[in-house]
C-alpha cells in the first residue's frame, strides 16, 4: 500500500531549503565586519566573498552528481546524513579564527548543501502531485525566503555580539533539532505518485535539448537573485548604515519582496509562462534602476524590495518548469541541474557584480548595467511571449491518478 503523503511532509521537506538559505544570508549583515578582521591578507576581498559564495561552487559542482548518491543509499539516508554533516561543519568557524579553515569548512557545508536542496525537490515531486506539487514547490522558496528575512535580522543581531562575525555560526548548529522528524516521518519512495503520467515517459531519454536551456536561464536568474543578499549590505554601508543590527534590518525589509514574488508565482501559475517571465524581469530591471540611483538607505531598499519580487517569482517558476517536464526517474538529475545551475548563479553573482563594478567605475553603475541586462531581458521573452508558440508554454503540472 503506497502511502500518503500529507502537510507534516510538505512542511519538513520545505525546511530542508531553509538550511541553505543560512549559507548567504546568514553571513551578509556581518561581510563587511569579516573583511575588516581579515584586511591584513593580501587578497582579503577575495578570501572574504570565498566565505560568503565558496559553498555555492561546491554545490554547483556536486549537484549533478546527487542523482548517482540518490540512487545508492536512497534519498531519505540522504538527507538524514546531510543534515548531521552540516550541523557540524556549519558550526565549526564559531571557533575558528584562521581564515583558510574557515573556508575548508564552508566548503563542507556546500556539500552537503547539494544534497538538501536537491533531495528536498525530487522527494516533494515524488510525495504530491498536480496541484498540491505546484503548491509545495512554490512554498518550498516562498518559506526559504520568509526564513532568509528572519536570517538577514538574526544575523545582523548576533554579529552585534561579543564575539562579533563569528557569533551567527552558531545557527547551524541548531538545525540538528529538526533531525528526528526526518527520521521518523519521512520514508523512501518507490513509485511516482502520479503512475500513469510516469509510465508514459519512463522510457524516454533525457529531454536535454529542452532542459538545458531551463537551467541555463536559471543560472542567468540566479545571479540576478543574488545581487541583492550579497550586494546589499555594502552598498547600505557606503550609503550611511555603520552597524550589522541596521544592516540587518534593511536588508531583512528588502528581501521581503522575495515571499510576496513567490505568492504572486503560486497565484498566476497558470498564466503562460513567458508572461510570467517578463513580469520578473521587468521587476528585477526597476529594482536594480532605483538601487543604482538611489542617494539613501531608504530608497534603495525599496528598490532592493522590487528586485526582490522579480527573484520571488522567477525562481520558483525556473524550478516548476524543469520539473514539470519530467518522469520519477529523471527528476534527481532534473533537480541536481536545477540546483547546480541556480548555485552556479549564487558563486558568480559577485564576481559579475564585481567585474562590472571595477569596469564601470562602482559598485553602484555595476548594479545599473545589471537592471539594464534585465529590461533586455524582459523585451526579448515579451516578444517571444507574444509568438504562437511562446504564447502556448504553460506549466502543465500532471493531476494526480
Amino acid at each position: 500500500m503506497t502511502r500518503q503523503a500529507g502537510s507534516l511532509q510538505g512542511w519538513i521537506l520545505t525546511s530542508a531549503p531553509w538550511m541553505t538559505v543560512f549559507g548567504v544570508v546568514l553571513l551578509s549583515p556581518v561581510l563587511p565586519f569579516m573583511m575588516k578582521e581579515f584586511a591584513q591578507h593580501p587578497n582579503a576581498q577575495v578570501l572574504v566573498t570565498t566565505v560568503l559564495a565558496g559553498p555555492a561552487l561546491i554545490i554547483a559542482l556536486l549537484s549533478p552528481f546527487v542523482g548517482v548518491l540518490v540512487k545508492r543509499v536512497g534519498r531519505k539516508n540522504a538527507l538524514i546524513a546531510a543534515i548531521v554533516v552540516y550541523a557540524i561543519a556549519g558550526s565549526a568557524p564559531v571557533w575558528l579564527n584562521d581564515i583558510y579553515h574557515i573556508i575548508a569548512s564552508r566548503m563542507i557545508v556546500g556539500a552537503t548543501e547539494a544534497v538538501l536542496t536537491a533531495v528536498a525537490t525530487v522527494l516533494t515531486v515524488d510525495y504530491f502531485s498536480g496541484r498540491a506539487r505546484e503548491r509545495w514547490l512554490a512554498f518550498q522558496f516562498g518559506s526559504a525566503s520568509v526564513i532568509a528575512v528572519i536570517a538577514f535580522g538574526l544575523g545582523g543581531a548576533l554579529g552585534g555580539l561579543a564575539w562579533g562575525w563569528h557569533t551567527p555560526f552558531l545557527v547551524y548548529g541548531f538545525m540538528i533539532l529538526l533531525l528526528p522528524l526526518f527520521i521518523f516521518f519521512l520514508w523512501e519512495p518507490t513509485q511516482p505518485i502520479d503512475r500513469l503520467t510516469d509510465e508514459a515517459k519512463q522510457s524516454a531519454p533525457f529531454p536535454w535539448l529542452h532542459i538545458a536551456p531551463l537551467w541555463l536561464m536559471t543560472m542567468l536568474s540566479s545571479i540576478a537573485f543574488y545581487v541583492v543578499p550579497v550586494q546589499l549590505s555594502f552598498v547600505l554601508n557606503s550609503r550611511g548604515l555603520a552597524s550589522p543590527e541596521s544592516i540587518g534590518l534593511a536588508s531583512a525589509i528588502a528581501n521581503l519582496g522575495v515571499p510576496l514574488g513567490s505568492y504572486l508565482f503560486q497565484a498566476f501559475a497558470r498564466q503562460p509562462v513567458m508572461r510570467l517571465l517578463t513580469s520578473g524581469l521587468v521587476l528585477f530591471a526597476a529594482g536594480f534602476a532605483i538601487v543604482a540611483a538611489a542617494g539613501t538607505p531608504q530608497l534603495t531598499v525599496v528598490g532592493a524590495f522590487i528586485a526582490c519580487i522579480g527573484g520571488g517569482l522567477v525562481i520558483p517558476l525556473h524550478l516548476t518548469w524543469i520539473m514539470s517536464r519530467l518522469p520519477f526517474e529523471q527528476r534527481g538529475l532534473g533537480a541536481g541541474g536545477f540546483s547546480g545551475a541556480f548555485y552556479v548563479g549564487q558563486f558568480f553573482s559577485p564576481i559579475v557584480a564585481g567585474i562590472l563594478a571595477a569596469g564601470a567605475g562602482g559598485l553602484d553603475a555595476a548594479i545599473g548595467i545589471l537592471g539594464w541586462t534585465a529590461a533586455a531581458a524582459a523585451i526579448i521573452a515579451l516578444v517571444y511571449g507574444l509568438t504562437r508558440l511562446g504564447g502556448t508554454i504553460r506549466l502543465e503540472l500532471a493531476e494526480a491518478k
